[in-house]
């Protein structure tokens, strides 16, 4: 679990020597930040990095704002597993029970990120553009809509017009519920689920994805041959 110590010792300084509200902002400002800030600050940075803005104040806007969603999404990670953890302590001789209040658990965390995300979004859209909303969600989802997109299309290079249509709309479902992910493995477990979704819907169309995935492996040798 990340400790935000900076912030503690601040807030004990602050109520010992009974300084101002300006001060206190002041002194968050210059304080120290702790481990996880730091790290979920160069996550933030490499994202905004990658997009061209119309000046820095733009910029750091947007990566404040990410910093605190991927604040928000731990902070909610951890509160639940302490949570489920006190269930499990508490009902472990009542399975019926303590599973129904997991369950509860887990449903009020759903809303809760459900929440955020729709307030986190708007956000964004009061600085950014919707173009650098997309590179900023697919900054979160380490980009795989985009290579799934067209790995799928490469893969099955006999794809209809309507079913690439399709195949795009499932992976931007996928991708809006990944940055909401509180982990790598959550962000790419959506991808995962939609990825069968895309599956079972082009079986059904008629193709055969084994064969479909062999052919395509032989292309990519053949590429690396010439």
């Amino acid at each position: 679990m990340f400790k935000k110590t900076g912030i503690v010792v601040l807030l004990l300084l602050i109520f010992s020597v009974g300084t101002s509200v300006l001060s206190c902002a002041q002194d968050k400002q210059e304080a120290p930040l702790d481990e996880y800030t730091k790290v979920i600050t160069g996550r933030a940075d490499e994202i905004v990095d990658a997009i061209e803005f119309a000046g820095e104040e733009e910029k750091t806007q947007v990566r404040d704002i990410i910093v605190e969603h991927y604040r928000f999404l731990n902070d909610a990670e951890e509160a639940r597993n302490e949570d489920v953890a006190k269930i499990r302590e508490e009902y472990a001789d009542n399975k019926e029970l303590r599973d129904a209040k997991i369950d509860l658990r887990k449903a009020e965390q759903e809303l809760k990120v459900r929440d955020h995300h729709f307030a986190f979004c708007p956000q964004l859209k009061q600085i950014a553009t919707e173009e650098q909303i997309d590179q900023i969600k697919d900054g979160l989802t380490y980009n795989v809509l985009n290579v799934t997109y067209v790995a799928m299309q490469e893969m099955v290079p006999s794809l209809t017009d309507e079913e690439k249509k399709q195949i795009y709309v499932w992976l931007l479902e996928a991708r809006e519920h990944a940055i909401d992910g509180g982990s790598s493995k959550d962000k790419h477990g959506w991808f995962g689920k939609y990825k069968g979704r895309i599956n079972n819907y082009l079986s059904a169309r008629g193709y055969d994805l084994q064969k479909e995935r062999e052919n395509w492996e032989k292309r990519l040798e053949e590429q690396k041959k010439n």
